[in-house]
């Protein structure tokens, strides 16, 4: 789907290691998230191409309606639900102990 996974992200060679190249997330952790998209692509394929666009290729949800001629507020709510979606599929790996 295009997460990096820790294993495969690559810096630069040579480039000067003053930005902090550590993952956010584990190997493990990433690799859920993607499953979690995948469900979404299978489940509500409109709301994984917002998803998608939002994330992946930072195109903004003003610039996603004007594209397929929708309002904006139609976008962010698609939106909103695909986030609510993926939050109910990692909920249980990722929520804190008490």
């Amino acid at each position: 789907m295009g997460t990096e996974y820790p294993s495969k992200s690559a810096g630069i060679e040579g480039a000067p290691r003053d930005f902090d190249y550590r993952q956010y997330l584990t190997e493990e952790e990433a690799q859920i998230v993607d499953n979690a998209v995948l469900k979404l692509k299978l489940d509500n394929y409109s709301q994984w191409i917002v998803l998608t666009a939002y994330y992946l290729r930072d195109v903004s949800c003003n610039a996603q309606a004007k594209a397929v001629g929708k309002r904006p507020h139609d976008i962010i709510n698609l939106l909103n639900q695909a986030e609510m979606f993926i939050r109910g599929n990692i909920y249980d790996f990722f929520k804190k102990a008490a």
